[in-house]
């Protein structure tokens, strides 16, 4: 599924070369110059910083669902938050990719919420929210022991769970994660602690 854009592409007047040097322009220009043209409307801006950060978003969200199509969910419902309050992201904060991150785990924690609070007041069957989430690429690998860390971390409160994923490419430090969460970096620390005190105690007890 795309990500939708917000709404219909403005005027009716243009030629095709004139959209695709308008394409082509906003391709050029740096996150913040893109984020404050949002901020004033300007879809074909949205667009372009959609195609630049809407795939590792995606990523991050099917590993903390397990699931597809609600990870596209997580992502739209995120940039279309991105979309209506692009005005509260300002130069000199968080990097626009961080301020995108935070929005999505955000979203992801929140529908994490809203499915144990109907699995516990009996209005979705926990089989359908069981299953843990299990990469792709571990499923077919089909490797036992990586399913079942895969499962542990399912298993894990959902702020740490988003710590360890976004831990677990090696690409982010402590303070970066920090800042995509939202958090001081102390507590990402002590979230990281306790997931992996939790994943270390299920691995002992299976062998």
């Amino acid at each position: 599924r795309q990500i939708l854009r917000p709404g219909p592409a403005g005027g009716r007047g243009g030629t095709m070369n004139g959209q695709r040097l308008a394409a082509s322009a906003v391709s050029g220009e740096s996150d913040e110059a893109l984020a404050l043209r949002v901020a004033a409307g300007d879809q074909r801006a949205f667009a372009e910083i959609v195609r630049r950060h809407g795939g590792r978003l995606r990523a991050l969200a099917v590993r903390f669902v397990g699931g597809a199509a609600e990870a596209d969910d997580i992502v739209q419902e995120a940039f279309l938050s991105f979309w209506r309050t692009a005005g509260r992201w300002q130069p000199g904060g968080p990097a626009l990719g961080a301020y995108l991150t935070r929005i999505a785990i955000n979203r992801a924690i929140d529908g994490d919420r809203r499915r144990r609070l109907r699995r516990f007041f009996g209005l979705e069957d926990a089989t359908d929210v069981a299953d843990p989430a299990i990469p792709a690429d571990v499923r077919m690998a089909g490797r036992r022991e990586l399913a079942a860390v895969a499962k542990d971390i399912a298993a894990l409160p959902a702020r740490q769970r988003a710590a360890v994923l976004l831990t677990a490419d090696g690409e982010r430090t402590n303070a970066e994660i920090a800042e995509a969460m939202g958090l001081s970096t102390g507590a990402v620390e002590q979230l990281l602690v306790r997931a992996r005190r939790t994943l270390r105690m299920r691995l002992a007890g299976r062998e």
